[in-house]
């Protein structure tokens, strides 16, 4: 972005949450906008006292007109129409194009997806992702999805999927807690293919068992320093790419949904997996991994929302065994720990937590403060309170329509400060 831009987005990110405090102060009682497209853009009725001197002598106030057309061509006119435009959702099969990305710095790029809902007639949903950023990150998959007992009883199902993924230059500053901000970069290709079983025992609850095969490997990146010429492969487990074989456990409940511009419920996943070498080297781990993220609105409307998250994943290696370096979980991206670099730190174990509060300043524009907290560690009981890191800031909540959130993100850090923009994101 460019430095100008920058500045201004900083500026506005900034000085929001005075501009929520003080209308949240002075603002009368809330009621529901209308939905008249004429009506003016605001969500409450009558106006308090001194209402226009404290609205013409805040600065949010000045840059409200130059931001006031944008959100509304974003709610009106031909970009509303074209962002409103829905995919035929009868169609059983066909290509849908959109956009996407590869995972955490990956970048965004065009997303081309073959799909058949009813393949053979028997129920069996198959797809075909084709995405490639503009950072030269890549996927290619394909997922087919097959009822058991159709079409008596379709909630059981026998999944196959297969998978290309290249990762051109993801971020490596070493293993461990306090590595420092030495950067380097690498590549990493994945050819995998799983296969295994999923359950869909309600609306709510899902899990599954499945087995993966996947050959890793590790070359020199797109651009940046090479993390194989700075870090040797005692020292780095995996260096080098490495062969795995895994056989998984999970279970999920979601009750998530977006209402009234904002989101309810939450989402919690549990995974455990076993894997380990197939060629006859030496990675052999238990995986155990816990993510959970809640919405909780704190009025009627959902004007007000607390939301938090939070991740926990531990790695045991039996005797001498090893794990490779691109499994180990980290903190560090705007899943995690915002404010710092992608990948900063990462070893066997890793813990963070996340606390946001929204509020409506607009019908269709929330801000937002959070803080978050992370670190890892060789075993959970190597953790301790002073071994944290803090990334804290603001953020925007836009809404185009009612299922297109775009956030905006400014996070600080001790290290550096970072701007993150997510389409349709949930957290």
């Amino acid at each position: 972005m460019p430095l100008r831009s920058g500045l201004i987005l900083l500026t506005v990110l900034t000085i929001a949450p005075v501009y929520g405090l003080l209308a949240q102060e002075s603002l009368p009682t809330v009621v529901e906008p209308s939905v008249e497209p004429d009506q003016p853009e605001r969500i409450v009725e009558g106006r308090p006292p001194l209402y226009s001197f404290k609205r013409n002598a805040h600065p949010l106030t000045w840059l409200e007109l130059a931001f006031k057309p944008a959100f509304r061509s974003a709610e009106s006119g031909r970009f509303q129409k074209l962002l409103e435009r829905k995919p035929d959702t009868d169609k059983e099969s066909g290509i849908k194009f959109g956009a996407g990305g590869v995972g955490v710095g990956s970048g965004f790029g065009p997303r081309v997806t073959f799909f058949n809902k009813n393949l053979l007639g028997r129920g069996i949903d198959v797809e075909v992702p084709l995405t490639y950023t503009y950072k030269q990150y890549q996927q290619f998959s394909f997922n087919g999805s097959i009822p058991l007992f159709y079409p008596k009883l379709d909630k059981l199902s026998f999944d196959l999927g297969t998978a290309y993924i290249s990762r051109a230059q993801d971020d490596f500053f070493g293993i461990g807690n306090n590595t420092p901000e030495d950067e380097t970069k690498l590549r990493t290709v994945t050819r995998q293919a799983s296969a295994g079983f999923t359950a869909k025992w309600s609306e709510r609850w899902t899990s599954g068992f499945g087995v993966t095969y996947r050959n890793v490997g590790v070359t020199e990146p797109t651009s940046g320093t090479s993390t194989q010429a700075q870090f040797s492969a005692t020292a780095v487990p995996g260096l080098y790419g490495a062969t795995l074989g895994s056989a998984g456990f999970f279970v999920t409940r979601d009750t998530q949904k977006r209402e009234n511009y904002s989101f309810k419920g939450g989402l919690d996943d549990f995974q455990i997996s076993f894997n380990r070498s197939v060629d006859g080297g030496d990675f052999e781990y238990w995986r155990y991994h816990f993510y959970s993220q809640h919405f909780f609105s704190l009025n009627d409307d959902g004007r007000k929302v607390l939301a938090a998250r939070g991740l926990v994943e531990t790695n045991v290696t039996p005797g001498s065994r090893l794990m490779p370096f691109f499994d180990m979980p980290f903190v560090g991206s705007d899943e995690t720990l915002r404010g710092f670099d992608n990948f900063r730190f990462r070893d066997k174990s890793a813990l963070a937590l996340s606390l946001e509060y929204r509020y409506r300043i607009w019908p269709r524009l929330d801000w937002g403060v959070f803080i978050d907290e992370g670190q890892v560690a060789p075993q959970l009981g190597d953790m301790a309170l002073d071994r944290f890191h803090t990334g804290y800031g603001l953020r925007l909540f836009v809404w185009p329509k009612p299922d297109l959130p775009i956030s905006i993100d400014y996070g600080r850090s001790n290290e550096s400060w970072r701007l993150y923009i997510n389409f349709n994101t949930r957290f």
